[in-house]
């Protein structure tokens, strides 16, 4: 295994095999992320990055369970909304994981303390 310095360098070289349509190779890539000392949001957006990986595989479960790990590193960090995560409930939900996508899209609801855009989750069909 090479070490990499950066966050960004390992987001750049998964980004270079996933535009060769080599997603599991990329995968890979951003899984070293962990090993590394990187800060919880940058492990956090690699464990997003994993999760949308394996949803374009069609791996649903998979993908859940890195958002779900990215979701619980992160609980206590203070971040931007993202249109992501509506993405990320709505992938939760397309699962039958309908108590996750209950319980994050509460908690990130909870974030428009600080960043109103986080309302927007409210609209989102949890059946």
């Amino acid at each position: 295994m090479t070490f990499i310095k950066t966050y960004e360098s390992y987001v750049r070289k998964a980004n270079f095999y996933e535009v060769l349509r080599f997603k599991r190779k990329a995968i890979e890539v951003m899984k070293e992320i962990s090993s590394q000392p990187f800060s919880n949001l940058e492990i956090g957006s690699g464990y997003i990055y994993i999760g949308f990986m394996y949803k374009d595989l069609k791996d649903l479960t998979s993908a859940n369970h890195y958002f779900e790990s990215a979701l619980n590193l992160c609980k206590h960090e203070r971040y931007p909304y993202s249109s992501d995560y509506k993405k990320i409930i709505e992938n939760f939900v397309g699962n039958g994981e309908f108590e996750k996508a209950s319980k994050w899209n509460e908690h990130l609801i909870e974030r428009a303390s600080y960043e109103k855009k986080f309302l927007s989750l409210k609209e989102i069909n949890l059946k």
